[in-house]
């Protein structure tokens, strides 16, 4: 197995909870990944659902030991290839990296800082066989390499001042004049509050807090994002008619779940309908990659988009840059 090859030099390491360990460092990335013994997993997953703060704590520790942001963890478990992987930066989700390694043909679960999965042997025998590999570890090298090199990452700050004309030349969409909904977020928890939710492009979740200045909004197929006040003004129309689900055909039940309580909140027995507003629109244009969105002031959360999804840039301020999932862009918008 050359490492080099996926841009990896190999280490002997020695932790307070691994021992001598060998240690696979990324060249370029803050990046490690160490077969571990399946005892010390098991302690870690057993922490992970008893001990919550030790384990959130045991995380950074071991992090710090080996001195890196992201850390996979990998070992063989009866007929099943087992991953742990820990993110100390909002730069990489962690449900969302084993998702790129494993989730078509594995199972993964977790959020931002920390996530594990499984796969059949028999099922990574396959696939490795398709790229001539026999060794797991090698395996899982490629695929995390690829995982930081096959992707853009888009600053929106830096995009907006350095591709002005570029945006302009993109195709100018409105959407169609079909029903939304909102939520006020003081309307689901005390100002200054927080609750966390799920988005389609942020699976990991995203905590927000509760202010006059922060409204929810409700997509065509019952997703869910944050919006500033400002913004939904200049956007949409509000109306007093409640949100009917029904009515709607959602394909799920939007809702939140309040921190660090875990009350789990309805939306639409909250949310009333808005309309878009003629005029506003956006410029858009097809992913051909994986493409990664740092929103401007929003501390590295990222969205995410895959080939045949959307990027959309607001006509009225080109710093604001988001993604739309495919069906869900086909479905809201049409060309202005």
């Amino acid at each position: 197995m050359d490492i080099k090859t996926y841009g990896f030099v190999k280490k002997q390491t020695d932790t307070s909870w691994f021992g001598e360990s060998q240690c696979f460092r990324h060249e370029k990335e803050p990046f490690a990944v160490m077969e571990i013994p399946v005892m010390a997993a098991e302690e870690l997953l057993l922490m992970s659902t008893e001990e919550p703060q030790e384990w959130k704590e045991r995380q950074k520790n071991i992090c710090q030991e080996l001195d890196c942001a992201f850390l996979l963890l990998i070992w063989q478990e009866q007929e099943e290839e087992r991953l742990l992987f820990f993110s100390r930066s909002k730069r990489v989700r962690a449900l969302e990296f084993l998702d790129y390694l494993i989730g078509e043909f594995g199972l993964v679960k977790g959020e931002g800082n920390a996530a594990n999965g499984r796969i059949s042997t028999v099922i990574l025998k396959v696939q490795m066989s398709g790229e001539e590999m026999k060794n797991t570890t090698e395996y899982f090298l490629s695929k995390a390499t690829s995982y930081f090199e096959d992707c853009d990452c888009i600053d929106a700050g830096k995009f907006a001042e350095q591709h002005f004309s570029e945006i302009e030349t993109m195709k100018r969409y409105v959407k169609k004049q079909i029903p939304w909904a909102f939520v006020k977020s003081t309307d689901i928890t005390g100002e200054g509050k927080f609750f966390f939710m799920k988005s389609l492009e942020n699976e990991s979740g995203l905590t927000v807090k509760a202010s006059e200045d922060t409204y929810i909004m409700i997509g065509c197929r019952g997703e869910v994002y944050d919006i500033a006040r400002r913004k939904f003004e200049s956007t949409y129309e509000a109306t007093p008619q409640a949100l009917d689900v029904f009515e709607l055909m959602l394909d799920f039940l939007p809702a939140v779940e309040t921190v660090p309580e875990g009350e789990y909140i309805s939306l639409d027995e909250i949310a009333h309908l808005c309309y878009p507003k003629k005029g506003k629109g956006i410029y858009a244009c097809e992913l051909q990659k994986r493409t990664k969105v740092f929103p401007v002031n929003q501390a590295q959360e990222y969205y995410l988009g895959h080939p045949g999804d959307y990027m959309a840039v607001r006509t009225d301020d080109f710093q604001d840059i988001y993604i739309i999932q495919r069906e869900i862009f086909l479905q809201s918008y049409e060309e202005a």
